[in-house]
């Protein structure tokens, strides 16, 4: 089964700088597991030039919903959001600190609600100085809070987040390979723009990531890319393995 990886992915050098996401996670429920029926398991088929078996359609299910899971990961909220809601709560905070303070100034509206407020034939409103006090109290407290929070934060320098897809690709190649077919992805040798060649898991990987059903993606292109820089470094792994 694939992992989970929280280190930067090699498909996305120069990333690294971004923050990672704030742990523990809250993201929302999919309405639905991920699935492949069987007609899109035959488009995987045609576009790949292999045939699936039970074991590679239940491995290829396993692999969409870490992948999904990944890409909804990306999309999690990032510090500079984290901070622009403290600075909310913050302003908030401070502002229902003031109102509090009813009896800090002689002769004034709010000194004067007060003291009628004080007489009214309303239960507990004897006691609005006293409950002012402690509200006041406790706001500051957490106001000190969110400020403590807020300092505490990651820098956001605004860059995306990588992808962290190398994992997920190197799996999809593995299911691949066990197929039968041989996972390849590389530039035309007869193309003058640095387009992919047309090989039969470049169809296959396109065909599947555009079943992952997710907000943030890949273009084309930089599918492409991953997909040359994963199988590089799936051939390294196994020439690392082989060796020792």
């Amino acid at each position: 089964m694939p992992k989970r990886s929280q280190s930067g992915s090699s498909t996305d050098r120069g990333s690294t700088s971004t923050p990672p996401p704030l742990f523990p996670l809250v993201t929302g429920i999919p309405s639905e597991d991920f699935k492949i029926d069987d007609a899109q398991f035959a488009q995987l088929e045609e576009a790949g030039s292999v045939k699936l078996s039970e074991q590679q359609r239940t491995n290829l299910i396993t692999l969409g919903i870490f992948w999904i899971d990944d890409l909804r990961l990306r999309r999690t909220a990032r510090p500079k959001q984290f901070s622009e809601y403290f600075d909310k709560m913050i302003t908030a905070f401070a502002h229902a600190e003031e109102i509090c303070r009813l009896n800090e100034k002689v002769g004034s509206l709010e000194r004067h609600i007060l003291h009628w407020a004080m007489e009214a034939p309303v239960k507990d409103a004897n006691v609005l100085p006293m409950t002012l006090a402690a509200l006041e109290l406790q706001l500051k407290t957490v106001r000190e809070i969110v400020v403590a929070l807020k300092s505490s934060l990651p820098p956001d320098p605004g860059r995306q987040r990588p992808f962290d897809d190398e994992r997920r690709i190197i799996f999809l190649a593995d299911i691949f390979k066990s197929a039968g077919a041989n996972p390849t992805a590389y530039l035309s040798e007869h193309s003058e723009t640095g387009s992919m060649a047309d090989t039969p898991f470049r169809n296959f990987a396109h065909r599947f990531y555009a079943m992952l059903e997710a907000d943030d993606k890949r273009d084309p292109g930089g599918l492409d890319k991953a997909l040359r820089l994963a199988l590089n470094a799936r051939r390294l792994q196994r020439r690392g393995s082989s060796k020792s």
